[in-house]
């Protein structure tokens, strides 16, 4: 299984923010939206062996988590709009201490980033992080993986520190900053072309 893990410092925890305005007033909740879409979608479907999370730190309802499964989820559409309207429906619902499923194949965490920890088990975790050696020659393990992405606004100390307790391996994206949702497509891509790989004679 693979896990993308977005991070956003400000995005809201709660629905209360206008579809007609999501930039604007859901704290750049729709960079996680478009994070979304580029872990799980491909043409004419879904990447079943992936997960999405959304760890959402903003306004009074945080920490929540959002987790999207391409093997169940339903619905998942590439536009942003379709997207955030699934995460505003999600949002309305009532999670647990452990994520809880609130529509088909999206599950909700009344937490942040220590209950998308614990669903994640055993996973190696790796971080994206501007200057890391580049992804394109670091080893990824076999087995389960989970990728932490920051927002638009990288990482808080406290992320940094909880992130550097796990030993997860930094990697680089490329000599240039891209976008959040570019970072994860890169990642997605990386690990498509090591799976289709043909193993050397």
């Amino acid at each position: 299984m693979r896990s993308f893990v977005v991070i956003g410092q400000r995005a809201l925890a709660s629905p209360d923010f206008l579809l007609d305005d999501l930039a604007g007033t859901s704290g750049r909740l729709d960079v996680l939206v478009r994070c979304v879409r580029a872990a799980l979608l491909v043409s004419h479907g879904a990447r079943t062996d992936t997960r999405a999370y959304l760890v959402l730190l903003g306004g009074p309802r945080a920490p929540r988590a959002l987790r999207f499964d391409g093997a169940t989820a339903k619905f998942i559409r590439p536009e942003e709009r379709a997207l955030a309207t699934l995460v505003k429906k999600s949002l309305a619902s009532e999670g647990g201490r452990t994520f809880l499923d609130v529509r088909p194949g999206v599950a909700l965490a009344e937490g942040g980033l220590d209950a998308v920890l614990a669903d994640l088990g055993e996973a190696k975790a790796y971080v994206a992080l501007e200057g890391a050696p580049d992804i394109r020659e670091a080893a990824i393990a076999g087995g389960d993986v989970a990728f932490f992405f920051g927002d638009h606004l990288g990482f808080d100390e406290a992320t940094r520190a909880r992130l550097a307790s796990l030993d997860a391996t930094p990697v680089g994206l490329g000599p240039v900053s891209v976008h959040a949702e570019d970072a994860v497509a890169i990642v997605a891509n990386e690990l498509d072309r090591r799976a289709t790989r043909s193993p050397r004679a």
